[in-house]
């Protein structure tokens, strides 16, 4: 038990540990970016083009949407119609 205890602390203080760290990474990471050397236009074409991509990402997941729908609905009509003439 006493071991199970001495264990359990040794484990919450490695993860804090591991906790500290990861921030300290991440707010190095932010550090860093707004230091970034990309103009104002460069920032606006990139923003740009991820709207674009994620539009088109839309399109595209609506359009197998309703391909898979259709397709389901198909698929009932015709286990309807078999099962009418049976």
């Amino acid at each position: 038990m006493l071991r199970r205890d001495k264990e359990n602390r040794e484990l919450r203080k490695r993860g804090r540990e591991r906790m500290h760290e990861t921030r300290k990474k991440l707010l190095d990471a932010r550090k860093m970016q707004t230091n970034s050397q990309l103009s104002a236009e460069e920032i606006d074409s990139i923003r740009e083009k991820i709207v674009e991509k994620e539009e088109c990402d839309k399109n595209q997941a609506f359009k197998i949407k309703m391909k898979m729908m259709v397709l389901c609905l198909c698929l009932f009509l015709i286990i309807y119609l078999l099962f009418l003439l049976c």
